[in-house]
């Protein structure tokens, strides 16, 4: 049977469905309303599944397998049949199905093409005399089939050179930031120079920043944040002042005995400032594509980070007067800092509720919106009497929309603009790199290493004297063993400002460059660096590797490892259950839905809610953070638009492989084909309901002499009891 054939190709929103609609009876969907009796069969199934699958996880602390054993088997049949939602006709058709021999030229002709469209563009091949270059017109007028303006020319040819080089990079199992750097090396200046400089596109890609900043802040739980206490503020509070001082310090000290960081009287004082500073384009990225923003360790390093930010702007409110910085002017950044907290705060409270309840509707309504209050905050920070960052803006504009049960929806619809606007972020820092000389490389290997030195003094140190765990403290070090892009600004601004010169801009860059490519590595395998380097430490002293920090992470991190897609009847009486019989489980529950009024009625359920759409993986990326066991969807087909639950195993399998995933059909042969694509389990309410059915009337048949008190009369009551317990769950859906 074709899997293919039975997916709904429709759009996927559950705005599609209207969500008023869950009071209405099922008849209304056009098909028989099922009775509440046979749910709750169903429901009971479900649970015993459930049950003994967390009852093997606190004896084991693993997954049992048995129920997936028939679906391994037959998973292998299904990948024959497709690989990641590419059928194999459209494989079949392309080079993968030719000898190798063959597919080496069809590849090597197809890189050939875009060399030649490079190469082509960086010679001007066949442009006339006084063309312009590519073709490019700055004609406002100009029709389609025109001439294309020099912007989107650079912007075509950089996401081309990206794009290539990303690609090679990651068949290299490689980080693409990477193949984004190397990507603006060959289209920049001391390459193809197809463009002549960064400043070319680096307006339109510093929109990257400020959209990564803005989600950042959606997925950043201040109350969270606080709970770190002393950790967060102490740490970032003193974080810079330590490093830089010291920095400055060496590089003052190496440069009076002869090293070279550049002409100028503040050559030694710029290298050591702005090195004091990570990187908050990388560090967010990289650990967004971890799932690590909301771990302790990720929570401590954007905190850190916020400092760091925070930092950068006084540096810039001083740099014009550096030989005589004013404390006034420190004093009044600080204060408009807090006043846009208080204005982003206000509007939060008072109008965003209102204005986001209304637009909940339509989820384009909500992504049009949300992207309004993110500008409408850094238009505030941008007026001509406060002078502030929109970098700053974006993010407090994230925070303060932080606690709305929106949050994981619209990150998930932002991220892809985000990632557009990172890669020629990226790209235009590549263009940057200038061409290299040993001695600027010298002295950004020299710089690169006092930095990483001096980070576990200013960050692990001060973590382990505030009696932070080591593993936090560890942690936090590798992530923010970078230098930061403001480097970059804050060196650009001292050569306007006469401080330095182009030699010490060259080190800047080199140094940035070589932190920035070996902190995507180090970031990513930061915990396998921790066990190597508690291993190393602890055979020293003579003492047993435990495992107390990766407690003390477990212990500080929210523990949510049963997901529930979409919230029906099932889902409600489910939760009823557990309320009754196992209430411990309530905590470890996250439920995902369109349907806001179910937070109201969970509140005191201590269960996890998450306004989403359940159909975008995407989005369901960033409302649940980690690898959950179980992975539930309850609804059936035919009451879901635009979706249905063979789509959403897909969905599943893409985003928690790992998890065990239960799903909901409404005939056999949809339930054959969702266990061939790898299901755990698949819930069939007729299937149980029979089941059940045969139990109740095998032992009325054997105890027929008890009519008033037998089977029927017990499970009656409590069929009635269940449902009391149920009726206020029941009123979210």
């Amino acid at each position: 049977v074709s899997i293919d054939a039975s997916v709904d190709n429709s759009d996927g929103h559950p705005s599609d469905r209207e969500r008023d609609g869950f009071d209405v009876d099922d008849a209304d969907y056009g098909r028989v309303a099922t009775p509440s009796y046979l749910r709750a069969s169903e429901t009971a199934a479900l649970d015993d599944f459930i049950g003994s699958e967390v009852s093997t996880i606190k004896e084991e602390g693993t997954l049992s397998t048995s129920s997936a054993t028939w679906s391994h088997a037959l998973r292998r049949r299904i990948n024959t049949t497709t690989r990641k939602g590419v059928n194999k006709a459209v494989l079949q058709g392309s080079a993968l199905s030719k000898t190798r021999f063959v597919q080496a030229v069809i590849y090597a002709l197809a890189l050939a093409g875009v060399v030649f469209v490079l190469i082509a563009q960086a010679t001007h091949l066949g442009a006339k005399d006084g063309e312009s270059q590519g073709g490019a017109t700055n004609d406002p007028h100009r029709r389609l089939g025109g001439g294309a303006s020099p912007l989107l020319v650079h912007i075509a040819f950089c996401v081309l050179g990206a794009g290539t080089i990303a690609f090679m990079v990651y068949m290299l199992n490689q980080p693409l930031i990477l193949g984004y750097l190397l990507g603006g090396v060959l289209i920049g200046p001391i390459g193809l120079k197809i463009v002549k400089s960064h400043e070319d596109i680096a307006t339109l890609s510093s929109l990257g920043l400020i959209f990564l900043l803005f989600m950042v802040g959606l997925e950043l739980n201040v109350r969270e944040l606080l709970k770190m206490g002393r950790l967060v503020l102490l740490t970032g509070a003193l974080q810079f002042p330590i490093c830089a001082g010291i920095q400055i310090a060496i590089f003052s000290g190496l440069q009076a005995v002869g090293l070279n960081f550049g002409k100028g009287d503040y050559a030694a004082l710029y290298c050591g400032m702005s090195c004091a500073i990570s990187s908050t384009m990388i560090v967010c990225k990289t650990l967004a594509e971890m799932n690590d923003t909301s771990s302790p360790p990720g929570r401590l390093t954007i905190g850190i980070l916020i400092f760091q930010d925070i930092w950068a702007i006084i540096v810039l409110a001083i740099q014009p007067n550096m030989a005589n910085p004013e404390v006034t002017g420190i004093l009044k950044t600080f204060a408009f800092i807090i006043a846009l907290i208080g204005v982003a705060l206000l509007y939060a409270k008072f109008v965003m509720p209102a204005v986001l309840f209304f637009a909940s509707k339509s989820l384009e309504m909500m992504l049009v919106l949300s992207l309004t209050w993110c500008f409408f905050i850094c238009c505030i920070a941008v007026l001509p009497f406060l002078g502030l960052g929109m970098e700053l803006a974006s993010l407090i504009a994230g925070v303060a929309l932080a606690t709305f049960p929106y949050s994981a929806e619209l990150n998930g619809k932002i991220k892809h603009i985000r990632d557009f606007f990172i890669t020629l972020f990226f790209v235009s820092l590549g263009m940057q790199i200038p061409t290299p000389t040993i001695e600027a490389i010298l002295m950004a290997v020299l710089i690169a290493a006092v930095v990483l030195v001096f980070r576990w003094l200013g960050i692990y140190c001060m973590v382990r004297t505030l009696r932070g765990p080591a593993m936090l403290a560890t942690l936090a070090t590798l992530n923010l063993s970078q230098v930061s892009e403001f480097a970059l600004v804050i060196c650009s601004l001292g050569l306007g400002y006469g401080h330095v010169q182009e030699d010490t801009m060259t080190i800047i860059i080199w140094t940035f460059a070589v932190l920035a490519i070996m902190s995507t590595y180090v970031i990513g395998k930061n915990r396998v660096i921790y066990r190597f380097l508690a291993g190393i430490f602890n055979r020293l002293l003579g003492r047993g590797v435990t495992g107390g920090d990766d407690a003390i992470e477990g212990k500080q991190e929210e523990h949510r490892d049963i997901v529930l897609l979409g919230f029906h009847r099932i889902g409600a009486m489910l939760i009823a259950n557990f309320a009754e019989q196992d209430p411990e489980l309530l905590k470890r529950v996250h439920i995902v839905d369109g349907n806001a009024d179910i937070a109201r009625v969970m509140k005191d359920k201590s269960v996890k809610v998450s306004y989403a759409d359940i159909g975008a993986p995407d989005v369901l990326e960033h409302t649940h953070h980690g690898m959950p066991r179980l992975v539930i969807s309850t609804i059936p087909d035919s009451l879901l638009t635009g979706i249905n639950n063979t789509k959403m195993l897909r969905n599943m399998q893409e985003v928690w492989p790992d998890a065990q995933h239960v799903v909901t059909a409404d005939t056999r042969r949809s339930a054959l084909q969702m266990y061939a694509a790898g299901a755990s389990y698949v819930l069939r309410v007729e299937q149980l309901c029979a089941a059940k059915l045969h139990h109740l009337v095998v032992e009325s048949v054997t105890e027929a002499g008890e009519a008033d008190t037998g089977v029927f009369a017990k499970e009656k009551s409590a069929d009635m009891q269940y449902k009391r317990g149920a009726t206020g769950i029941l009123e979210a859906v």
